[in-house]
């Protein structure tokens, strides 16, 4: 509402309230007259009061409006600040965009030598980090396009029977990391079958692998991790990577014997037989305990129980013991106990010596009679404590000739007749407490 409107309204009000003082001061109306004079001065106050009442409902909507355009003068005032501040913002944006054109507009400008020097530069440290395996920069496309290529150069050695340039993509490919090891698996199996799976190194061998060539086909931790812990992996290259277990001796032992421990629960047929090997092998305290829990669990592989049996009985704790006590008392299999009360009897061996835990069918050892759990203290009358010790005898025989050996078998001494040829036995050094 305006100002003029509320002046004309005070106005009104003003006028009444002087008409009614003067009907009030001057009328001279007879006393029969003074009920139409009372209503007429009610009407009057009830007008008042309307006017008054109009005058307030004015003056508040003065005071709102007054508000409202300070408000409003504030919201003003605020927006343009607003528009002054990215007034300045843009003014620096577009110095940046400026300063980013300059920069582009130079390297565009740079000389062809300049190019070719960065280029070069870009492919020596390329160079460098694939020297050291390093190829997480790389993107998924430049992966694929480098396995590509490895398979074909690989193919080519194969077909040619180039074991070396052969050898050498199969490492390549697994310094690329984990994007590749599903093809280094599949170039690792062919060159394992030509050397040998079913059965074991009697394969067409037309790379001319040794031995030695096969257990260092695996060049990555990495890679035998990953073909330990995806249930995908086939069992062929399962159990070659526990097998690798022991060789790397560079990572920890604890994660190593994990490995294996996982991988002996969950074993079965022959992966059981390589993952107690495995844990035999690895110098950690931890695989006492995953062979034990595996010779409780009383499994259907019983070879692979003795095997425990034997793989406690060396690593000599009393966790181990008490698996061994147990299997003796409880194992299904007549074997096993027998195994288990064998390597029980050894417990605190009388002499030292070499004590024997695997015997060869059909190598010397078998055919002399030679058993699992004997301690072997003499060969061809040389007192003996170590496997080292028998090799280093055995060179002094000559071809063809027969040696006897001792051992003590429970607590008597043996002696047997070996004859000319591989031995066939393994064992550890023994001796008494």
């Amino acid at each position: 509402m305006d100002k003029p409107t509320i002046a004309s309204i005070l106005g009104t009000i003003l006028g009444l309230a002087a008409g009614i003082g003067g009907m009030l001061l001057f009328s001279q109306q007879p006393a029969g007259d003074n009920t139409d004079m009372s209503n007429k001065l009610a009407a009057a106050i009830r007008e008042r009061d309307d006017a008054m009442k109009a005058r307030d409902d004015a003056q508040k909507a003065l005071d709102d409006g007054n508000g409202k355009l300070k408000m409003i003068e504030q919201a003003n005032r605020d927006l343009a600040d607003e528009l002054d501040r990215q007034a300045g913002k843009n003014g620096d944006d577009a110095a940046k965009a400026k300063q980013l054109k300059d920069e582009l507009d130079k390297l565009k400008g740079a000389s062809a030598e300049e190019q070719r020097q960065n280029k070069a530069r870009i492919e020596q440290l390329e160079a460098m980090l694939a020297e050291h395996g390093i190829f997480e920069y790389l993107t998924d496309e430049e992966i694929a396009k480098r396995v590509t290529e490895l398979k074909a150069t690989f193919e080519t050695a194969f077909a040619g029977k180039d074991k070396a340039a052969a050898m050498a993509a199969l490492r390549d490919l697994q310094k690329l990391g984990p994007r590749a090891y599903d093809d280094a698996i599949e170039v690792w199996r062919k060159m394992a079958e030509d050397f040998g799976l079913k059965p074991w190194g009697a394969g067409p061998g037309e790379l001319g692998m040794t031995f030695q060539d096969y257990v260092s086909l695996v060049s990555n931790f990495g890679l035998v991790e990953y073909g330990l812990t995806n249930p995908d992996v086939g069992s062929d290259f399962r159990i070659a990577s526990i097998y690798n277990l022991p060789w790397w001796s560079n990572e920890s032992a604890s994660k190593r014997a994990q490995l294996a421990g996982d991988a002996l629960s969950k074993a079965k047929g022959y992966e059981a037989q390589a993952a107690v090997d495995a844990l035999k092998d690895i110098a950690d305290p931890s695989t006492a305990r995953y062979l034990a829990d595996y010779l409780k669990s009383n499994t259907d592989n019983p070879e692979a129980r003795k095997a425990a049996i034997l793989a406690l009985a060396t690593k000599n704790t009393d966790e181990g013991w008490a698996a061994v006590e147990f299997a003796a008392e409880n194992d299904s299999d007549p074997d096993v106990k027998e195994a288990a009360q064998s390597a029980l009897n050894q417990k605190d061996v009388p002499v030292a010596g070499v004590l024997i835990t695997q015997v060869i069918e059909k190598y010397q050892a078998a055919l002399a009679g030679i058993k699992v759990g004997d301690i072997m203290t003499e060969y061809n009358g040389v007192r003996i404590k170590t496997l080292e010790d028998i090799n280093t005898a055995k060179k002094d025989v000559p071809d063809g000739k027969t040696v006897q050996v001792i051992v003590r078998r429970g607590d008597k001494d043996v002696t047997l007749t070996l004859g000319s040829g591989m031995i066939g036995i393994n064992g550890v050094a023994v001796a008494p407490k």
